[in-house]
């Protein structure tokens, strides 16, 4: 008699579990809008993976998503190979604009790079 209250113990147990959901699996974040913008005013220029004194370049981004750009940088340019001489990218000599929406980089004396 032991051994079916057992037995009848278990499948109630097991029963009681099949019903219950298990956790979805975790999205992902939406992706951090940089680019966005309505004046060049939000924009700003920052290293690109290996920046101008690494033979990189500057990309231009909105001025409030530079604390994140910085935070996720060894996550994003981990397998970036630099090299140890300037650059003559024309980011590098240039600035932020908003163009369309979206921040972009303007060659001094308007060049596009």
């Amino acid at each position: 008699m032991t051994f079916v209250r057992g037995a009848v113990a278990m499948m109630f147990a097991l029963a009681l579990g099949c019903g219950q959901k298990t956790a979805a699996p975790s999205t992902p974040p939406p992706p951090v809008d940089r680019k966005s913008c309505s004046a060049a005013e939000d924009c700003t220029l920052v290293e690109a993976c290996c920046g101008c004194s690494a033979g990189g370049r500057r990309v231009s981004i909105r001025k409030d998503a530079v604390a994140e750009y910085e935070a996720t940088r060894a996550q994003r340019c981990g397998e970036s190979a630099c090299t140890a001489v300037t650059s003559t990218h024309s980011s590098c000599d240039a600035e932020a604009t908003c163009e369309n929406g979206e921040c972009g980089v303007i060659g001094h004396m308007g060049g596009v790079p």
